[in-house]
């Protein structure tokens, strides 16, 4: 049996492309799991946005942000409490 270095080198690059191609498979498949894992995941950040013409509500946990041409404001929800709020009459 005569094997030259040509032999040799094509044996040598016929092995490393099958073993390349494979592990190029594997790491796709592996980054499109996680990919995919990553999606199924993550569900946005919990806000409700409601957008109209005139007003706009991004509301989270009970707490509102609250956009009309030229007005901006802020609600929040009170804590359920069986302490009625303390009210102070201003000294004039």
């Amino acid at each position: 049996m005569n094997i030259n270095k040509q032999d040799i080198e094509k044996a040598q690059q016929a092995a490393s492309a099958r073993w390349g191609n494979w592990v190029k498979y594997v790491i796709g498949a592996i980054i499109g799991a996680l990919a995919a894992a990553g999606y199924i995941t993550v569900t946005g950040c919990g806000h409700n946005v409601d957008i109209t013409p005139d007003r706009t509500e991004v509301c989270k946990d009970g707490s509102c942000l609250i956009i009309e041409p030229g007005h901006l404001s802020y609600s929040q929800a009170q804590p359920a409490t069986d302490t009625p709020p303390v009210v102070q009459a201003l000294k004039k």
